[in-house]
Order: structure tokens, then C-alpha cells, then sequence
């Protein structure tokens, strides 16, 4: 029975439950769903936990002996000073690994001990420690007064001033490895409901589905049960980065908090409304699983576009063309949480963005709806994108 144009383009709420209800059973119960669930919860806990632990500062032990560890005055960043009783105590502090390194003086003269395995901090924090030491003793030798010397130092000593923000290459690194596995989510979940497009097509399913729904019904309720499939993968990827935090002894800087992460995924549905409808339109166009990857290829290169546009990016957030894309989908949908989650992007500029986005997504949306209603019944070859517009 053919229906109307009002009809074609009607959307029933009970009509569209059922469809979402049956393509979420059909996705979430099956083991191949299960697996990619425990697969990336793995995967985002061991990313968390191995950025945290290199997000941790490393730090290094040198004893010092022969003088009192506080003259060599402040010690190197990441450098702990303890003190020893001589030569032999130094000696037996580095061997057994109970400091790093040591700082010897006796006879007017200074002696570092180390290990073959010691760290390059370790070595570099004793021979400053010496040359302090060597320092103050040609200093001394001078009839500098080096209490007034320090107090006059510590009275010029230079004020530092942050201009601009700045971002640690580990905290960005971070970041854009979680949302471009986040982002991935997108071409994997897309192909699935491409996929679920072609095998109702192929069986001759999707004829019988319409012949009491509307094409606009079967595709809402299509992308909305997938798409919800998606989301609880999505769920599942934050509940492994709280977990991992949770059990880590201190918070890491390199993470992004967890308000980040809900911005983020904010982003994430927002940008797969607008591939969700794309990737089905792209289905409808063929009856054979093996013509899917030719009609694919172009809306997959559209969602993996904002992935090199993000590399390319993350060393130069600030830069002026970075300042441009981040308005313009797809790209917007990767770069705007990137700078977000490390604090860069304001709210007034993620709303513009969220804006454009958005419109971006109801055209996309049309213009998929009237793909998928031409070209969900054709069967044969392949159509191509401009006869099922035209039609």
C-alpha cells in the first residue's frame, strides 16, 4: 500500500518504540557487544593508569657528607638531600640503594659517588650540589661575606609571570587519546547501523517492516537504538576512567576531571546525531554487504577527517586557523572538547560551536531522511547519492 506524502513523512511514538526497542535487543544482547564492553573498559582503565603514572614526578636521593646538606642551599627540583657520616657511610648509602647518589667532601675537595644504574637526576642533582659547594668555597676564599650575599640574591631574585595559558604535552596527550577513542566510537557504531541497514535490505526484512511503518519511522527508531547501544559503551568508558582514578594513590594532573569528560561526551552525542543518520542513509544505498565499503568510504572519511585535524592541532591549540575550525563540523566536535578538557575553550565558545553544530546535524537529518525514504526499496545496484536526492 503506498501512503501519502503527510504519511511518508509522519513519525507514530508507538511505532518508533518498537523499532528502537528491537534494535536495541538485537545489538546489546549479543556476544560480540559484550566483549567490545569488557574489551574497552580494559583498554580506558590501562590508559588512565599508565598516564598517571607517567603524569607522576620522579624524584632522587643524594646524601651529602662532610659539610651540613643545608649550606648547598635550595636543592634541584626532584632532588631530596639527606646527610651521611663520611666516606665510608656515603659508600654504603649508594651500594645499598638507600640514596641515589652522593656528595663527599674531605681535604678541601668534593667526591661524587654513584651507581652504574643511577638516574640522570640523581647525577645531575650531586654535581650541582658540588659546584655550589665549590662555589661558596672560592667564595670564601674571596672574603665575600655570604650571608649578606644570599640576602641580597634572595632580594633580587626575578618575579615569574604566567602570560597566556599553557598546556603540559602529557595533560594534552592525555586528553586527546581518551577523546579520540572516544571519537572512534563514532565510525564503529556508524558502520554497525550501516550494516543493520544493508541486512534488512538484503533479507527483504525492511519491505515487510514497512509495510506498517513509515521509511522516517524505521530510521529513527533504527539510529536512536543503536546510537543508545553506543552510549552505554560510552558509560562503560567513563565508569572504567572514574574507576581507575579511584584506585590510584593520588589524583593525576594528566587526566581530564570528570566535569571534562561529561563535556566531552556532551560533544560526543551531538556529533554522532549527525554521522548516526548519515551512516544509514549510506546503507540504504546498497543491497550486498560487500557494495557497503565503497558507499562508506566518503562518510568515513568525513568522521576521521576532525582525528587529523586534532593532531595536527594539539601542539598549537592557540593557533589562529585552530581558532576558525573549531566552528565548523565535524571538526568542531573533536577540537572544541580537546581544548576544553584542558581548559583552553571558553563556555561562550562552546555554545557557538554547539550552535552551529547543531544545524548542521537537522540538515544532515533531512537530507539523510530523504536518502534512506528513495533508496531503502531499491534493490540491485548500488544507487548513488545524487540519484537518490534527485529522486
Amino acid at each position: 500500500m503506498k501512503r501519502s506524502g503527510s504519511e511518508q513523512h509522519s513519525l507514530n511514538p508507538t511505532r518508533v518504540r518498537l523499532v528502537y526497542v528491537r534494535e536495541l535487543r538485537a545489538r546489546m544482547c549479543t556476544r560480540g557487544y559484550l566483549v567490545s564492553l569488557v574489551l574497552l573498559s580494559l583498554v580506558t582503565f590501562g590508559l588512565v593508569i599508565g598516564f598517571d603514572f607517567m603524569g607522576r614526578s620522579t624524584s632522587a636521593t643524594v646524601t651529602v657528607c662532610g659539610t651540613p646538606a643545608a649550606s648547598l642551599g635550595t636543592a634541584p627540583p626532584g632532588v631530596r638531600v639527606t646527610s651521611c657520616d663520611g666516606m665510608p657511610g656515603a659508600r654504603r648509602l649508594v651500594e645499598s640503594k638507600d640514596a641515589d647518589a652522593a656528595v663527599v667532601v674531605a681535604g678541601g675537595h668534593a667526591s661524587l659517588l654513584t651507581r652504574a644504574d643511577s638516574s640522570d637526576q640523581a647525577r645531575a642533582g650531586a654535581d650541582a650540589l658540588a659546584r655550589a659547594w665549590a662555589g661558596q668555597q672560592a667564595l670564601l676564599r674571596q672574603d665575600v661575606d655570604l650571608g649578606r650575599l644570599a640576602r641580597d640574591t634572595a632580594a633580587a631574585e626575578p618575579t615569574t609571570v604566567t602570560v597566556g595559558k599553557s598546556v603540559g604535552s602529557l595533560q594534552l596527550g592525555a586528553a586527546a587519546s581518551l577523546i579520540i577513542v572516544l571519537f572512534m566510537q563514532i565510525v564503529n557504531q556508524g558502520s554497525v547501523i550501516a550494516q543493520g541497514v544493508v541486512e534488512e535490505k538484503s533479507t527483504r526484512v525492511v519491505e515487510v517492516l514497512l509495510a506498517t511503518l513509515t521509511p522516517l519511522e524505521l530510521l529513527v527508531g533504527k539510529v536512536s537504538g543503536i546510537v543508545t547501544a553506543g552510549m552505554l559503551q560510552v558509560a562503560t568508558m567513563l565508569g572504567a576512567v572514574a574507576g581507575a582514578q579511584s584506585v590510584m594513590s593520588g589524583e593525576t594532573t594528566a587526566m581530564p576531571g570528570l566535569r571534562a569528560l561529561g563535556v566531552t561526551v556532551l560533544w560526543f552525542l551531538l556529533t554522532f546525531a549527525m554521522f548516526a543518520s548519515l551512516y544509514a542513509a549510506a546503507g540504504s544505498l546498497v543491497s550486498r554487504p560487500e557494495d557497503l565499503q565503497g558507499v562508506l568510504t566518503p562518510v568515513m572519511l568525513l568522521a576521521l577527517a576532525p582525528v587529523g585535524a586534532a593532531t595536527a592541532a594539539a601542539a598549537h591549540l592557540s593557533a589562529p586557523w585552530v581558532s576558525v575550525v573549531q566552528y565548523i563540523p565535524p571538526f568542531s566536535g573533536l577540537l572544541m572538547p580537546l581544548k576544553a578538557s584542558v581548559g583552553t575553550a571558553t563556555v561562550q565558545e562552546q555554545l557557538a560551536s554547539a550552535a552551529v553544530l547543531l544545524v548542521v546535524t537537522a540538515c544532515c537529518m533531512l537530507l539523510a531522511g530523504r536518502i534512506y525514504r528513495n533508496s531503502v526499496l531499491r534493490v540491485g545496484a548500488p544507487v548513488r547519492w545524487r540519484q537518490a536526492l534527485a529522486a
